[in-house]
């Protein structure tokens, strides 16, 4: 065997042992995102199947709340939106994942429904169940929100809260639900955001 052959040979083995390195290197790099998971359980679902041609239940994640700029979901003050207006707990701006929500499929007697999302680390501000109707136009009608994650997955809480102007400068609260809960999450981490939803709201919103 000549020089130049052994040298070729022995060139074709140090690159497959750096190609080998290098990708068993890959595998012990830090992890860049983490992992959102859950259980979401709906009542009243049997009004679903009357419904489910006619819109479509989205899980979505709202960024962390702020009001300059608008975004995410939390408490907005009273003028907020002009003098004299009433302020509340909603969403003041679209879902991180607005362009690719989580879509649940209605199924016969099914009432509970697993879920996994991956996240880049930061805060969130709400995670909500929704039903989206394809029919209203109206933006604040639009969606209705089933249910959140609020840190009690054995009870439903809406997430909003509501008010209108009464009679004798009365503020009446339309709805007055637990609002969401707010967490972050670091590169890596995997929590259990299960919630509760009730479909019987759509009766109620639409």
């Amino acid at each position: 065997m000549t020089k130049h052959v052994k040298f070729f040979n022995l060139a074709v083995i140090a690159i497959l042992f750096s190609a080998i390195t290098f990708t068993g290197c890959d595998k012990d790099d830090p992890p860049t995102t983490a992992t959102l998971f859950g259980t979401i359980t709906i009542d009243n679902v049997e009004l679903w199947e009357t419904w489910q041609d006619s819109g479509e239940v989205q899980l979505t994640l709202f960024p962390e709340f702020s009001l300059d700029p608008p975004a995410g979901w939390g408490p907005i003050p009273d003028g907020y939106f002009g003098p004299g207006t009433l302020g509340g707990t909603f969403a003041l701006g679209a879902p991180v994942n607005a362009q690719n929500p989580i879509v649940l499929e209605y199924a016969p007697g099914v009432t509970q429904w697993e879920f996994e999302i991956t996240v880049d680390p930061g805060t969130y501000s709400a995670l909500a169940l929704g039903f989206r109707h394809d029919f209203i136009n109206d933006p604040s009608l639009r969606s209705a929100t089933l249910g959140v994650h609020w840190n009690n997955p054995s009870q439903v809480s809406h997430g909003i809260v509501i008010r209108v102007p009464g009679p004798g400068g009365q503020v009446i609260p339309v709805y007055n639900e637990p609002a969401p809960a707010t967490f972050t999450v670091n590169a890596g981490d995997k929590l259990d955001v299960s919630f509760r939803a009730d479909f019987g709201f759509v009766e109620d919103w639409y």
